[in-house]
């Protein structure tokens, strides 16, 4: 009989503490709205990749579409200098081509179907270079360059067709570094940077270096001191989500996020939206 009883109490203990648990781990409703409303930055990672194939001009269409405030996408250089839309290194996961895409030329990386191993009815998308995504969002739409590569001619590149063909002021530059963050704040001083930190360890640095916004991965939130740190230096706080579904923002938003970015921008647009009106 006793051990009947201590059992029922530790299953009860448990579950308060599971409810106390969850109680903290997700806001309070009426602190959703003003959560919802902070968030200023909806990034539509590598475009609308979601419900179209990733770093294609398709992809970063429905973004605008959607209403995302800013589109990301990965810059890589071709065999002969020409910055194009890629996330890996090598084509063969986005394409219908092998080889990596510093070994192919553009005419070489222009006959590539980039959007039939999505769906087909995207066969014979192309992968777009760097200036049609900028001539497609200028006016439009912020534009966050994801810098996979490292190097001076290449941040030279970058930067001119930038000024060429884009709007400076309404450029991101997602810096790896701490080097690249002081050589694009003296190429690009009007353009705007977010820290994509390796470590929780290298805020202060990317801080010192210039960079307007930091990326922290939702992994490291359990630290609690990584936040602070961020607001300290006066800093943007950026946090990935993935499909935009209303548990998964929530939880994000308890964090006090002022940018969030999403495989489905259109749906993280409507749960910020209901949050929004939940006041």
């Amino acid at each position: 009989m006793l051990e009947t009883i201590l059992f029922v109490l530790g299953v009860v203990g448990l579950a308060a503490g599971c409810l106390a648990n969850f109680n903290t781990a997700v806001p309070q409703e009426n602190k959703v709205a003003p959560a919802a409303a902070r968030v200023k930055h909806l990034i539509a990672h590598r475009g609308s990749c979601a419900d179209r194939p990733e770093n294609t001009l398709a992809s970063y269409r429905r973004a605008i579409e959607a209403g995302a405030t800013m589109m990301e996408m990965d810059v890589r250089t071709t065999r002969d200098g020409v910055l194009i839309s890629l996330h890996d290194a090598n084509v063969k996961r986005t394409t219908n081509g092998t080889g990596l895409a510093r070994a192919l030329t553009m005419p070489e990386i222009r006959k590539l179907d980039a959007g039939s191993w999505f769906d087909p009815k995207y066969k014979n998308e192309r992968i777009p270079t760097l200036r049609e995504v900028l001539e497609l969002g200028k006016g439009k739409i912020d534009v966050l360059l994801d810098l996979q590569e490292q190097g001076d001619t290449y941040a030279r590149r970058v930067v001119a067709e930038v000024r060429e063909f884009g709007e400076p002021k309404r450029t991101w530059i997602g810096v790896r570094s701490v080097d690249q963050a002081k050589v694009f704040r003296k190429l690009l001083p009007e353009g705007k940077q977010i820290g994509l930190i390796p470590t929780p360890d290298s805020i202060d640095a990317f801080a010192a270096a210039g960079v307007d916004m930091i990326r922290l991965w939702p992994k490291w939130l359990n630290d609690k001191t990584l936040i602070p740190r961020v607001r300290k230096h006066g800093l943007l706080l950026h946090l990935n989500g993935k499909v935009g579904a209303e548990d998964e923002t929530r939880l994000l938003l308890m964090h006090g996020p002022d940018s969030l970015a999403s495989d489905d921008p259109g749906r993280l647009v409507r749960t910020l939206a209901k949050f929004r009106r939940a006041k």
